[in-house]
């Protein structure tokens, strides 16, 4: 997190806001093109604030690798419980099949 953008970003979302009071619906186009400059600009700030975006929804591993098939796409997690859905599956009486 970088604390030193937020007022930056502040004045940024009350220009936006701004925006938003005196947007019409015969608002012309150069109009609509500095409001999308605007919200790029917020959308930088915010990136630049937060830090860097979480690559998986998984709170241990959020930069961990990445697992498409897994429901928090984390790897790491989903590997654990492969491994323990294979244990308990084991310890049922089933076998891996041999290759």
């Amino acid at each position: 997190m970088n604390p030193n953008q937020i007022p930056e970003l502040g004045r940024a979302l009350r220009v936006i806001g701004e925006h938003g009071e005196a947007l019409t619906r015969d608002a012309p186009a150069d109009k609509l093109n500095e409001m999308r400059e605007d919200l790029q600009k917020v959308l930088k700030l915010l990136d630049e604030v937060a830090g860097p975006k979480p690559l998986t929804r998984c709170k241990r591993h959020p930069f961990g690798a990445v697992d498409e098939d897994a429901p928090d796409l984390c790897l790491l997690c989903q590997t654990r419980r492969r491994r323990a859905e294979e244990q308990r599956k084991r310890d049922a009486g089933w076998e891996r099949p041999s290759r």
